[in-house]
């Protein structure tokens, strides 16, 4: 096996760096490839862990259609102060969910 990748898969087993050098020493590295070895894996393990963060994708959704349900709500709004309570609080919850499930999509 590499000497680096052994060093690196000694890191990414979360061990310090007290650990890695017994394991180091333990496999037969030298006192001068320790420190060079433990200075570049440090530097290979974070840039692997730097450069594989997932990507969060966000989906916009489109303004016409939140405002066009925002705009529905609002007469629906109107009509349960004007007396169609029912109606209109069983359209508000619909209208109000579905801005809330385009919303956090």
């Amino acid at each position: 096996m590499n000497k680096l990748k052994f060093c690196i898969s000694l890191r990414e087993k979360g061990l310090s760096k007290n650990e890695i050098v017994k394991e180091l020493t333990k496999h037969g590295f030298e006192e001068s490839e320790l420190d060079y070895y433990l200075k570049k894996s440090d530097e290979i393990y974070l840039n692997q862990l730097l450069n594989n963060k997932p990507k969060v994708v966000k989906k916009k959704t489109s303004r016409t259609f939140k405002s066009l349900i925002l705009i529905a709500s609002l007469v629906l709004l109107i009509s349960v102060l004007m007396g169609y309570a029912t109606i209109g609080l069983i359209g508000l919850f619909l209208f109000w969910s579905l801005i809330k499930f385009s919303s956090y999509r």
